[in-house]
């Protein structure tokens, strides 16, 4: 049996887009709207062709990833990239009023246990094996049983599967989280100049389970060498308006928090994102990213200009010292003259870390 194509191609032909020279016009539509500087930047015939036969290993490069998604909305990458099942593209689209989800009177009841007294050790995260039948009563009909916030967090997390067509076992997942600020999604892309010179970008699709709006977020960057004091400063292309509030800096290390405007309030999800600069790679190369949150998926994207690497390795830490390779989840390569590595990694929990390292190979003094 021959294997499914990937959803990318389906996609594409669904929109009629599936030759080369329509596709690139629909990519530079998108990518003007991200970044004028990536109009033309499509790839080329050959690579346009591993895309859609399922030949390419990981995903594209991130400013590809970015333009997909802002093509296709409500896929991520991943999805993009993944073989896509025989009946899919024949399905109607979901009502978005009325959409499949967990068995609602027990998404219900996980919200309303978690909602006031949140746990943090025993959460099923990245466990959950079995699908839930699809709905079997209507928000409406469970109202005499849960209160109006539980009600409304199950409102938005069945709009949530819809809008990024998760699974029920996510779906569950995540209603026993609340209470919680969740990161759905966290991209990290790390631009290094031949110099060593770095410009580090974050983005993180926060997911906001509390009783409370969220309306800052306290976060640290460290680099082991600067250029100069760190800059921070938003990016533009996101969701929400956002502040740098400076708390505490010094040589190599910068306390901030990003206050977002209009907060983030319960059962809503949004975009946003930040910029450092001035951070430096000299002798040792590597990033360790420690998780604050849950996070649901994580990635690191690294490009390191006119370099060759000798190696790279990855490793995850748990919240209880232990550790354990990340290297299958991790893809390296050059570029022309350069260096590229993409790490990621599902289902993290508070006080984990990640790390990426890798070794360069200098010439001879």
């Amino acid at each position: 049996m021959a294997n499914p194509p990937v959803r990318l191609k389906v996609l594409l032909r669904e929109k009629h887009w599936q030759t080369h020279q329509t596709f690139c016009v629909e990519y530079d539509k998108a990518a003007k709207g991200i970044d004028s500087d990536l109009v033309g930047s499509w790839p080329s015939r050959a690579q346009f062709h591993r895309w859609l036969s399922g030949e390419l290993k990981g995903l594209p490069y991130p400013h590809h990833c970015r333009v997909l998604e802002t093509m296709l909305p409500g896929w991520t990458a991943e999805q993009l990239f993944e073989p896509c099942p025989p009946k899919e593209s024949n399905q109607p689209q979901s009502n978005p009023d009325e959409p499949m989800a967990s068995d609602v009177a027990e998404l219900l009841a996980t919200l309303e246990h978690h909602i006031d007294t949140p746990e943090t050790g025993e959460i099923s995260w990245g466990a959950t094996a079995r699908t839930i039948p699809a709905a079997k009563a209507r928000l409406s009909g469970t109202r005499e049983t849960a209160s109006d916030h539980a009600q409304d967090l199950g409102r938005r997390l069945l709009q949530l599967q819809h809008e990024r067509r998760l699974n029920d076992a996510d779906i569950t997942e995540l209603a026993g989280l609340s209470g919680h600020v969740v990161e759905l999604a966290k991209t990290i892309n790390i631009e290094i100049a031949e110099d060593g010179t770095a410009r580090l970008e974050y983005r993180f699709d926060m997911l906001n389970l509390g009783d409370k709006s969220q309306a800052r977020v306290s976060r640290e960057v460290w680099f082991e060498h600067t250029t100069g004091p760190l800059a921070i400063k938003p990016v533009p292309d996101i969701d929400r308006r956002i502040a740098i509030q400076r708390i505490h800096d010094t040589t190599n290390l910068a306390k901030f928090a990003f206050q977002i405007s209009p907060p983030l309030r319960p059962g809503e999800w949004a975009r946003v994102g930040y910029v450092c600069e001035a951070g430096k790679f000299d002798m040792n190369h590597y990033w360790r990213e420690s998780m604050p949150r849950y996070c649901r998926r994580y990635e690191i994207n690294v490009r390191q200009r006119n370099i060759d690497i000798a190696g790279c390795t990855a490793t995850e830490e748990h919240p209880d010292g232990s550790e354990n390779s990340a290297t299958d989840s991790l893809v390296w390569d050059i570029d022309g003259k350069d260096a590229v590595m993409t790490l990621t990694r599902d289902h993290l929990r508070p006080n984990q870390a990640v790390t990426l390292r890798w070794e360069v190979i200098r010439e001879p003094a």
